[in-house]
């Protein structure tokens, strides 16, 4: 064969060759995509996404050394602002997919953060992110079967928002353990709520605390409650609880029966205001006495145990 005619079918066969390698690799990484590796090539899942969000929310708060006092409270804010900040990831994500479940927990997630000691703004931040959440599950998720741990929740918080979320999972949700959580849930807010306002009245500072993060109108209208309405209330969401809830279990674990009954001694006895029950002992010289031998006085109960 002609030298020229074998340089040129060299070429083509080297050509044809690396035709086939291309197209070989390109098959390669076509069944990548579509086969066992098509993960690779694929948006993670919305419950995919959420359990990133949640990692991220969940990231460890523990201080690297022992704090000093303002060294603590700064640390404690910044997990408060770091909360909020991850909330309005997760409400993007219920926003992004309202009819996959993972909208719920995403919204439930975002509303977890419950401000029980009222950080100052400063401090804090504002929280913006729960009142969109609340708002969310109001509007689209009232029905849920996920609530009750969340009703449980918030019960100790302060926020307008919550009474919204209360009456709205009462008025449209069938499921019995989440309407028990969401009654009790409604009355300890409602009691809880009317006992930190009494405690802001006729305190500056804290009011100042309470108007800046919750807003001054609405600490306003509290203010102007009488404790009596509210007393009346509780006391019929309990009762009405205890009659027809009764042995359902809450959250955490104990009945309806039993926290109605824990709630009504605290609001009789133990609510600001109330007459402290009767107290009798023995004290460290062995001598007997009761409560009332020091009506009149300013007495300091301290209430320990080895448990």
């Amino acid at each position: 064969m002609h030298p020229h005619i074998i340089a040129i079918t060299n070429r083509y066969e080297s050509e044809t060759m690396c035709m086939i390698t291309i197209r070989t690799i390109v098959a390669v990484l076509t069944c990548a995509c579509f086969g066992g590796a098509a993960a690779l090539c694929q948006e993670p899942s919305p419950d995919q996404r959420l359990q990133a969000i949640l990692r991220e929310y969940n990231r460890s708060t523990s201080a690297p050394r022992i704090l000093t006092d303002e060294e603590r409270v700064q640390f404690i804010g910044e997990g408060y602002r770091h909360h909020t900040a991850v909330s309005h990831k997760l409400i993007d994500l219920a926003e992004k997919y309202p009819n996959d479940p993972v909208a719920v927990d995403a919204l439930i997630r975002a509303c977890w953060q419950v401000n029980t000691i009222p950080w100052p703004v400063a401090v804090a931040g504002l929280d913006d992110a729960t009142p969109k959440a609340v708002a969310l599950i109001v509007q689209k998720y009232a029905s849920s079967d996920k609530l009750a741990p969340l009703c449980e929740r918030i019960s100790y918080g302060f926020r307008e928002e919550y009474e919204s979320l209360f009456r709205a999972v009462l008025k449209a949700n069938q499921h019995s353990s989440v309407r028990a959580a969401a009654t009790m849930g409604l009355a300890h807010y409602l009691f809880n709520r009317s006992q930190k306002v009494e405690v802001v009245r006729g305190n500056p500072e804290l009011s100042k605390d309470y108007r800046d993060l919750y807003g001054e109108a609405y600490l306003a209208r509290l203010l102007n409650r009488k404790p009596t309405s509210i007393e009346a209330e509780v006391t019929t969401l309990l009762n009405t609880a205890t009659r027809e809830q009764g042995q359902v279990e809450l959250p955490a674990g104990d009945r309806v029966s039993e926290r109605a009954r824990s709630l009504l001694y605290e609001m009789r006895w133990l609510a600001v205001g109330k007459q402290a029950p009767e107290i009798d002992g023995t004290d460290q010289d062995g001598v007997t006495f009761k409560l009332s031998d020091y009506r009149g006085k300013v007495v300091l109960l301290d209430f320990w145990s080895f448990v």
